[in-house]
C-alpha cells in the first residue's frame, strides 16, 4: 500500500497545557476550559457560499412560479418545509415576491410570518434541539396559515368574485400539499454529492425495511415534483431565441441517465419537461432513454444517442419546427454538462457494490488485526513503572519494623522471672521484697526500644542482694535480639506477600486495560458508518476500537485520495462521535484508501498555587503539585505530612514523588494509592500523610476527587461554591487504606480549589478563603493573556 500525499499525512501538533510556574504549600487552584466543538450540528449547517446562493436563486424562481388561478404558493411551501437554509430561502422568496409587483407585497410579508412562526414553534435557538426541526404536521399547519392570510388579502382586494374564490381555495390548499410533497427530499440521508458523484445504487430496495422503501420512493417522487416546478418557473426565460428551461431539462436528464440509467432518465425527462410543454415531453423522455442505454459505451456515444432519439421524435411529432426547437437546446445543455458528466459514474450493481464493501472490510480487518496484536501500551508502561518504583523504594526504604515498649516490658518480665527461679538468692529477694529489674521495668523497656543494650547496672536494684545481675542483663539482651529478628522476619513475609498481591493486581489491571482498548466498539462503529455515505463513501467501512482511547480504522473507494483526507470527513466524525481526531495515517491499495488514527485531547486545565507562610522557625508539612500523565489525565495533588517539622515535610514529599511516577505511566489510581500506603508503612517509622488528589480526564472531561484524610475541597462556578468533604484516615496509618472517591461534574471556566487544613481556621472561614484566592488566580490568568485557551 502506497502512502498518500505528505501534506495530508500530518496535522498540526496539539497545544500543550501550561502549568503554573509557582508551586507552594497551602492552596492549589485550578480552572477548567473545554475545547469540544459545541453541539452535534447536522452536516447541512456547514454550507459554503455557493450553496447559500443556490438556495436564494431556487427560492426566487419558485416564488415567481404561477401555478393555477394566479396563485404563487411555492415560495410559502419552500420557507415552510426546509429544515435548514431557511434564512437564505426567505431572502430569495422575498426578492422573488417583490418582482411580482404590488400583489407580491403580501407574499413577501407572509413568508416572513411563516419563518417567524416556525421559530416560535421550534422553541428558538435556546432549545437543546436544532431550530426548524419541528414535525411535518406543524410545518404544513404553518403553510396553511400563510396561505389563508394571502387568500383573505385577495378576497378583501378583489371582492368575493368567482376568480377570487378560486384563487383563495388554491392558495389555502396548495401550500400544505406542496410542503408535504417537498418534505420527501429530507426523509433520507442521501447527500446531493452522493447522488451526482457516488457509485452505489442508493435507490436499491434490497435488504431495506418497509419504512426505508417508502422513504426512497417518496424521495424520488419529491425530486420529480421539484424538477417539474423548477422548469415551470423557468418556462418564460429565453435568450436570443434559446429556451433556458430546455437546456435545464437536458442537463438534468443526461446527469440522471449517466448516474442512474435509462429508466429513471426517461422519467426525469418526461416529468421535468411537462412544466414547459407537453408536446415535447415524450421527446425528452426518449432522449433520456437513449442516452442511458448508450452511456455504457462511452460518454460521447450516450450524448449522441440521446440527441438522436430526442430530435428524431421531435421531428416526427412536430415536424421541422420541433426538430429546430429541441436540438439546439439539447446540444447547448450537453456541452455545458459535459465536464460534470466526465466525473459521474454509473451506479453499480448489487454484486459490484458487495465486492467493494468486502474489499474495504478485508482491508480494515487486516489493519485492525495488526493493531490489536501490537497494542500493549499498559504492559509496557507497567514494566517501566515497576522498575522506577523498585529504585525509589530502595532509596527511601526504612530500617524495618521495631518492637514497642509494651513488647519489651513483657519480654523483660518473662526473662527475669524465669532466671530468678534458678537463683539461690531467690528466697532472700522475696523476703526483702526486692524484685531485680522489675522495679525499673519502664526504664529498661525504653532503653531497649531505643536500640541500646542493658548492663548489670541497669538490672541491679540493690547491688548487695543480686549476685547474677550481669547474667540477667545478658539474658534479656539475647531474648530482645531474638524477638526483634522474629518480628522483622514476620513483617518482611507479610510485606512481601502484600507486594506480590499489589504487583499481581497491577499486571491484571494492565491486561484488562489493554483488552478494553483492543475491543471493538460496535455501537460507535455503527454510528459512524451512517455518516460515510454523506461524505462520499457509500461502500466505506469504519471500525472503532477502544473503551477510552478510541482508535479508528476506515477504508473506502477513493482513487484520488481527496475524500478520505477531506476536512468534511474529519469534521463529521468528530461531531458524531464527540471526539477530536489526532494525526492520521493514510494508505492506498489500488482504488481503495485507508485511514488510521487515534484521538487527542479536547480539554485543558490551567493551574496555579498559593501559600501562607509557616510560623517562624517551623517547617510546613504541606506539598502541592500538579502534573499530567502520558495517558492524557491531569492530576492536582495536595499532601500534608502528619506531625510537624522535617518529618512531616519528608512524608508529604515522598507522596509527591511517588504518585507522579506511577500515575504518569497509566496505573489505576486506586491501586497506586494502595501501593503508596504500603510504601509508607514500610518506611520503618511513624510515617503517614493525607492525600487530596484531583483527577481530570482530558479526553472525556470526567473529574474525580480521591481523598485520604484530606480537608474539604471546593468547586467554584460563577458566584456559587460547592463543597466536597470526606471523613477518612491518612495513608500509612492502617494496613487497608481509607479512601473516598467523589465524582464531580465540572463545566467550562469552573475553579477547583483544594485547601490544606492549615489554611482556614474553620469550615465557615474556608469559603471566604476560596473566594479570595480564586480572584487572585483569575488575575494570574489575565496577566497571561485572558482565560484558559482551548486546544486546537
Amino acid at each position: 500500500m502506497d502512502r498518500l500525499k505528505d501534506n495530508k499525512n500530518k496535522e498540526k501538533e496539539e497545544v500543550k497545557a501550561e502549568e503554573g510556574e509557582k508551586r507552594g504549600e497551602g492552596l492549589f487552584g485550578g480552572a477548567l476550559n473545554e475545547a469540544r466543538e459545541k453541539g452535534k450540528r447536522r452536516y447541512t449547517d456547514k454550507r459554503n457560499l455557493v450553496t447559500d446562493l443556490s438556495l436564494v436563486a431556487i427560492a426566487l424562481l419558485l416564488t415567481r412560479c404561477n401555478t393555477v388561478f394566479g396563485a404563487h404558493p411555492l415560495g410559502l411551501a419552500a420557507v415552510a418545509v426546509l429544515p435548514f437554509g431557511v434564512w437564505q430561502t426567505l431572502v430569495g422568496a422575498i426578492i422573488g415576491s417583490l418582482t411580482l409587483g404590488r400583489g407580491g407585497m403580501i407574499y413577501a410579508m407572509v413568508t416572513a410570518i411563516i419563518a417567524f412562526l416556525r421559530i416560535i414553534i421550534s422553541g428558538g435557538p435556546k432549545r437543546d434541539c436544532a431550530m426548524f426541526s419541528e414535525p411535518l404536521l406543524l410545518r404544513m399547519s404553518v403553510a396553511t396559515i400563510g396561505g389563508f392570510i394571502v387568500a383573505v388579502y385577495g378576497a378583501l382586494l378583489s371582492g368575493f368574485t368567482e376568480g377570487a374564490l378560486l384563487f383563495g381555495v388554491s392558495t389555502v390548499l396548495l401550500p400544505p400539499i406542496l410542503t408535504f410533497l417537498l418534505s420527501g427530499l429530507f426523509v433520507t440521508n442521501i447527500e446531493p454529492r452522493e447522488i451526482v458523484f457516488g457509485k452505489s445504487n442508493i435507490f436499491s430496495m434490497t435488504g431495506k425495511g418497509r419504512a426505508e422503501k417508502y422513504n426512497l420512493i417518496f424521495f424520488q417522487i419529491a425530486a420529480l415534483v421539484l424538477l417539474f416546478f423548477l422548469t415551470l418557473s423557468l418556462s418564460e426565460l429565453e435568450f436570443f431565441g434559446i429556451s433556458m428551461p430546455y437546456i435545464f431539462v437536458t442537463a438534468i436528464t443526461l446527469l440522471v441517465a449517466k448516474r442512474f440509467g435509462a429508466l429513471r432518465a426517461m422519467a426525469v425527462g418526461f416529468a421535468s419537461s411537462l412544466g414547459i410543454s407537453a408536446v415535447y415531453s415524450v421527446s425528452f423522455a426518449l432522449g433520456g432513454l437513449g442516452a442511458g442505454a448508450l452511456f455504457g459505451l462511452g460518454t460521447a456515444v450516450g450524448i449522441i444517442g440521446g440527441g438522436a432519439a430526442l430530435s428524431g421524435w421531435s421531428a416526427y411529432s412536430a415536424g421541422l419546427s420541433g426538430f429546430l426547437t429541441t436540438l439546439p437546446e439539447y446540444i447547448i445543455g450537453a456541452m455545458l454538462t459535459l465536464p460534470i458528466l466526465r466525473g459521474v459514474c454509473a451506479e453499480r450493481t448489487e454484486e459490484e457494490t458487495k465486492a467493494v464493501t468486502e474489499s474495504a472490510t478485508d482491508m480494515v480487518g487486516t489493519v485492525a488485526l495488526a493493531y490489536r496484536a501490537r497494542y500493549n501500551a499498559s504492559l509496557d508502561s507497567l514494566q517501566a513503572s515497576l522498575t522506577s518504583l523498585s529504585t525509589m523504594l530502595r532509596q527511601n526504604g526504612g530500617s524495618g519494623v521495631k518492637l514497642g515498649e509494651e513488647d519489651y516490658k513483657l519480654l523483660i518480665t518473662e526473662v527475669v522471672r524465669k532466671d530468678c527461679r534458678g537463683c539461690g538468692e531467690n528466697e532472700l529477694c522475696r523476703k526483702e521484697n526486692i524484685e531485680p529489674a522489675i522495679k525499673k521495668l519502664s526504664e529498661l523497656a525504653k532503653k531497649l526500644a531505643s536500640g541500646k543494650k542493658l548492663t548489670s547496672d541497669d538490672i541491679q536494684a540493690d547491688r548487695e542482694f543480686c549476685a547474677r545481675a550481669e547474667e540477667v542483663a545478658e539474658e534479656i539482651n539475647r531474648a530482645a535480639a531474638k524477638a526483634e529478628r522474629d518480628s522483622y522476619r514476620l513483617c518482611e513475609i507479610d510485606a512481601t506477600a502484600d507486594e506480590y498481591a499489589l504487583i499481581a493486581g497491577l499486571i491484571n489491571e494492565a491486561r484488562l486495560k489493554d483488552a478494553a482498548e483492543r475491543q471493538l466498539d460496535a455501537a460507535m462503529s455503527e454510528k459512524l458508518s451512517e455518516i460515510l455515505p454523506r461524505c462520499g463513501f457509500s461502500d466505506g467501512v469504519i471500525k472503532v476500537f477502544g473503551e477510552r482511547r478510541k482508535h479508528l480504522i476506515m477504508a473506502g473507494e477513493d482513487e484520488s485520495g481527496t475524500r478520505i483526507t477531506s476536512d468534511e470527513l474529519k469534521r463529521s466524525i468528530e461531531e458524531t462521535a464527540g471526539i477530536r481526531l489526532g494525526n492520521a495515517e493514510f494508505f492506498r491499495k489500488e482504488s481503495l484508501a485507508l485511514m488510521e488514527c487515534d484521538i487527542r485531547r479536547i480539554y485543558r486545565v490551567e493551574c496555579a498555587t498559593a501559600m501562607l507562610p509557616a510560623k517562624e522557625g517551623e517547617i510546613s508539612g504541606d506539598t502541592a503539585i500538579a502534573f499530567e500523565s502520558k495517558d492524557d489525565r491531569f492530576y492536582g495533588l495536595l499532601s500534608d505530612g502528619m506531625g510537624k517539622g522535617a518529618g512531616a515535610k519528608e512524608a508529604s514529599g515522598f507522596v509527591s514523588e511517588f504518585l507522579p511516577r506511577i500515575l504518569d505511566l497509566g496505573a489505576a489510581t486506586d491501586s497506586t494509592l494502595h501501593m503508596l500506603n504500603h510504601a509508607l508503612r514500610r518506611r520503618g517509622e511513624e510515617c503517614s500523610a493525607t492525600v487530596d488528589l484531583f483527577e481530570f480526564d482530558l479526553l472525556s472531561g470526567e473529574a474525580t476527587f480521591h481523598k485520604c484524610g484530606a480537608a474539604a475541597s471546593y468547586v467554584k462556578r460563577g458566584s456559587s461554591l460547592f463543597r466536597i468533604r470526606s471523613q477518612t484516615a491518612p495513608l500509612g496509618v492502617m494496613r487497608k487504606i481509607d479512601c473516598e472517591r467523589v465524582r464531580v461534574e465540572v463545566k467550562p471556566a469552573d475553579y477547583i480549589i483544594m485547601l490544606s487544613d492549615g489554611i482556614s481556621q474553620s469550615f465557615e472561614d474556608a469559603p471566604k478563603r476560596c473566594q479570595a484566592q480564586s480572584k487572585g488566580v483569575r488575575r494570574l490568568y489575565s496577566a497571561r493573556g485572558g482565560k484558559a485557551r482551548c486546544f486546537g
